[in-house]
């Protein structure tokens, strides 16, 4: 992928997207949500650096879209937990509901096979 401002800008929201559904089910830590993301990226896992993972969480946490606490490590040291606060589902849901509709007019247009 190119590193034009728009498709940083594509990325960017496509990775919020991803990280907070990540958190749908339960809290996680940055390296679990790290892992849980390369599984079901697959080959395109190298788009979720940790270089921007943790910036990312700050972020959404920053913006209120998440909330994090602190539980003992498994070596000792604590872990940062992240979870989706209410206005982190209702923002994860408007986010696929955007992602859902730029899919379908991609679909009628670029990526139709009449294009």
């Amino acid at each position: 992928m190119s590193k034009s401002g728009t498709d940083e800008q594509i990325l960017k929201g496509l990775l919020d997207a991803l990280v907070l559904d990540a958190l749908r089910v339960e809290p996680n830590y940055g390296f679990g949500i790290r892992e849980h993301l390369h599984q079901r990226l697959g080959e395109e896992a190298g788009i979720l650096k940790e270089a921007t993972l943790y910036p990312l969480l700050h972020r959404l946490e920053r913006n209120g879209l998440l909330a994090s606490h602190h539980e003992p490590g498994e070596r000792g040291s604590p872990r940062k937990y992240y979870r989706l606060t209410p206005d982190g589902h209702v923002f994860l849901e408007r986010r696929i509901a955007e992602w859902k509709r730029v899919s379908l007019l991609l679909q009628r247009t670029l990526l139709s096979s009449t294009a």
